[in-house]
């Protein structure tokens, strides 16, 4: 007679076996492609957009909103990495990772109310006003679609099932790494032209990852 207990404690260990294997194989898979995607947005960024002239006195933190720029752009990087690893995995609960993918954006927000809330009203015109807006809601998703490719290609062999969301946070990593790029060009050292602009750009880049990443993601 067989022991059905036994055939179901064995059953369970190699489901975890395999699952623990999925989850290690997806966590190298996407961070493998976020790094090369991180490379490529900077190539481009250097060779496309040009690097600012006070790029190495801005890296020793002698501006520091320049270095607030890539910490913001690296946490979203970050916090989005996580999430879109989950989301590859089939039946993983992404958890605690979506309130701390919303983080980044609530402390710039929070920087930039300090920031303007020290300066007359009238000089607000300055920062949520300028020009340089439709400069940064272009280039940065530019630099972020080849990420969003490379990122789409790899979690797409993983086998995620919710296409929809994983596109749009496969969009959000993807726009926080245009963002990172984008930083070595940007001229603005405003505070509040970060929080709004390049929030508004990386969200771009979310609205098209949820519009296009079922096609992308979707096996054939």
């Amino acid at each position: 007679m067989i022991d059905t207990t036994k055939t179901d404690e064995l059953i369970d260990t190699l489901s975890r076996d395999r699952f623990g294997k999925t989850w290690l194989n997806s966590t190298l898979i996407v961070m493998v492609a976020a790094l090369l995607a991180i490379v490529i947005a900077l190539v481009l960024s250097i060779v496309w957009l040009k690097p600012r002239l006070d790029l190495a006195p801005a890296l020793i933190a002698e501006n520091y909103v320049f270095g607030l720029k890539l910490v913001f752009a690296m946490c979203v990087v970050i916090t989005a990495l996580p999430i879109v690893r989950d989301l590859s995995v089939p039946g993983r609960r992404v958890g605690l990772g979506l309130i701390l993918a919303t983080i980044p954006f609530l402390v710039m927000i929070v920087l930039a109310l300090r920031e303007l809330g020290a300066r007359p009203f009238g000089e607000w015109s300055r920062d949520v006003g300028h020009a340089a807006w439709l400069e940064c809601l272009w280039q940065i998703p530019a630099l972020a679609i080849p990420a969003f490719v490379i990122l789409a290609i790899a979690v797409r062999h993983l086998a995620p099932t919710d296409l929809t969301r994983t596109g749009a946070y496969i969009g959000l990593l993807a726009g926080g790494i245009g963002a990172i790029a984008y930083a070595l060009h940007c001229h603005e050292d405003s505070i509040a032209f970060v929080a709004i602009a390049y929030s508004l750009a990386i969200a771009e880049m979310t609205l098209v990852g949820a519009l296009i990443g079922p096609r992308m993601l979707r096996w054939q």
